[in-house]
């Protein structure tokens, strides 16, 4: 009973189908990547922002150290309070786009996270001539921004 297929040519070797499964595979992660970066320089600039100061909070809670944050137009650092003076951890980060300290007012004060959970409250403001992302904690939540 010849059913007129054969047998070598029935169907995708196994070969074949890792090969469109990588191909396939790379694409998607590709397309993933390049949709998840920010499209501005200032959207770049405060999604840094709002991560480091998550990140120093929640460091300072558990290393039972202050922590602190110095910001001003041209960037930020990030600081360690070692008893007597404040220490820098890392290099500074620079601003990609125009930034403005509304609050605290002393640009040379640097923002303080405490052990407690406690940080400085500050009011950022993120412009890049098109759009303005106001961006405000109370001391004791997550950064918030608007815009």
């Amino acid at each position: 009973m010849d059913r007129g297929v054969n047998r070598q040519t029935a169907g995708f070797t196994l070969i074949e189908l890792m090969i469109v499964i990588t191909v396939l595979a790379l694409l998607a992660t590709t397309v993933s990547l390049s949709a998840n970066r920010p499209r501005t320089a200032m959207a770049s600039d405060f999604g840094r922002f709002r991560a480091v100061y998550d990140r120093l909070r929640d460091q300072a809670v558990l290393s039972r150290q202050i922590m602190g944050l110095a910001v001003d137009a041209d960037g930020y650092q990030r600081l360690r309070w070692d008893g007597q003076d404040w220490q820098p951890l890392g290099a500074p980060v620079r601003w990609r786009g125009q930034v403005l300290r509304l609050s605290p007012s002393d640009a040379r004060a640097p923002l303080q996270f405490a052990p407690s959970g406690q940080a400085t409250p500050l009011q950022l403001r993120f412009d890049d001539g098109a759009r303005v992302i106001l961006c405000q904690a109370d001391g004791w939540s997550a950064v918030s921004c608007a815009g």
